[in-house]
């Protein structure tokens, strides 16, 4: 009951006061103030807050690590990590991601960016910058003017979420920063042409095969519990009977209640996220491959080769080579 007030305070703490912009901010603190007590029951979704005098929501976090629960708005999402690396689970996708990364969140996807370990533990910094806003209103002007056509499509297209793949994602965060120095006016010009220079691309990198179930508040809580347990004990083996003691299920009903909510089955799951994991150990040259499977929870060798290569398409061997010619 307490993860809404919980990122109330969170958030609260994180919006900043920009040149230009103090009026939005301040209604924004008002507002959100409003919202926590009228959502503090619920554990998903929770409002972005948000002032009726403008279309975009801008929101800096500047923390110890980024908050961690898994979380759906209303509104679409383009984030800037400008400091910090971990896990991000979007929907049924589960990744990595590292400063300069730019993701797009779709309309009530559930997602969350876990921080690597070392930031619960070690004095260091994640930031980001976010911009959010409703998609229907660009929808709707796109069925009306011409020139809206573009975008309308643009994010229908990516209404499943997105990152930038490494050609895009310089000038993007070069443009993202740019509009958090501007007045009102100025800004939404700016997020408009980010938008068409987004359109014009296709170095993007669709998260999702479909639509993500959305969650219950009651569930919300439940996939919460679960991969926050998950996330911080996958390195040593979880049984099925373990993770649903965890949701207070028995095993039988926990298997089809994960696979309902995430399109996969819990062992796909924790295995897809020791892959994620392993990548970041792979550009470390005193590190073996084998060392690297038992490090991220795998108990044999060849165990760690069939799902990375399931996972990435490519052997952990090849996958090395790779990393070796792009730094080399």
């Amino acid at each position: 009951m307490y993860l809404t007030l919980r990122y109330g305070l969170w958030q609260l703490k994180s919006l900043q006061i920009y040149p230009k912009t103090n009026t939005i901010f301040a209604d924004n603190i008002r507002t959100y103030i409003f919202s926590v007590y009228m959502v503090f029951k619920k554990a998903l979704p929770f409002k972005i807050p948000k002032t009726t005098s403008s279309y975009l929501i801008l929101q800096k976090d500047q923390e110890p690590y980024f908050y961690d629960k898994l979380h759906q708005h209303e509104e679409y999402q383009l984030t800037l990590i400008i400091e910090g690396s971990g896990t991000i689970v979007h929907g049924e996708y589960v990744g990595k991601f590292e400063s300069g990364d730019v993701f797009l969140m779709g309309s009530k996807v559930p997602h969350v960016f876990r921080c690597d370990e070392s930031y619960y533990t070690q004095d260091k910094q994640a930031s980001s910058v976010s911009i959010f806003f409703h998609h229907e209103q660009l929808v709707s002007l796109s069925k009306t003017y011409v020139e809206f056509r573009i975008l309308g499509a643009f994010l229908d297209q990516l209404r499943l979420g997105a990152q930038a793949m490494s050609g895009l994602r310089g000038e993007v965060g070069s443009r993202i920063r740019q509009i958090f120095e501007m007045n009102e006016f100025d800004r939404l010009i700016h997020f408009l042409s980010l938008l068409h220079y987004l359109s014009t691309h296709k170095d993007w990198r669709v998260l999702l095969e479909q639509s993500a179930k959305q969650i219950r508040e009651r569930d919300g809580k439940r996939l919460d519990e679960i991969f926050s347990f998950t996330l911080s004990n996958y390195q040593r083996s979880i049984s099925i009977e373990e993770i649903a003691d965890v949701a207070n299920m028995n095993a039988s009903s926990f298997c089809r209640y994960f696979k309902d909510h995430t399109r996969k089955t819990y062992i796909e799951f924790i295995n897809e996220y020791r892959v994620q994991k392993a990548l970041s150990l792979m550009a470390k040259p005193d590190y073996s491959i084998a060392h690297i499977a038992f490090e991220v929870g795998f108990n044999n060798l060849s165990n760690f080769n069939r799902h990375f290569k399931k996972v990435m398409k490519v052997t952990p061997r090849v996958y090395r080579k790779s990393l070796i010619k792009t730094y080399s």
